[in-house]
């Protein structure tokens, strides 16, 4: 059995990066309408964790704020939707982001 080799963590580094602002109030209004459950697996944060969650959910850009060529209004009713940070994730593991709907058909049966 070989000896187990371990790397270093937590060097510190600095750059520049791009950030795209988002609003504060689109995202109240995409939660009032849509709620707080994940729109491809159903998980909710509130329901697992109660007070914990506090509210908690991430709400995901249809078409990316990134991809704007120009800044835009967004319609929180077609253009935002909610998503657990799993899913969310599984969202953006590609370009284009995959949609809600490619999620869902992706999922396997039993989860």
């Amino acid at each position: 059995m070989s000896p187990e080799v371990y790397d270093v963590e937590g060097e510190v580094s600095y750059g520049w990066s791009r950030r795209y602002e988002r609003s504060q109030a689109n995202r109240a209004l995409a939660i009032e309408l849509h709620g707080r459950t994940c729109a491809v697996c159903g998980f909710n944060f509130d329901d697992c964790y109660g007070t914990l969650a506090g509210g908690y959910v991430e709400i995901h850009h249809l078409v990316p704020v990134s991809s704007m060529d120009v800044p835009k209004v967004v319609d929180p009713r077609t253009d935002l939707v909610p998503l657990c940070a799993n899913c969310h994730r599984m969202a953006h593991r590609r370009w284009p982001p995959y949609t809600p709907t490619e999620l869902q058909a992706s999922r396997h049966p039993n989860s």
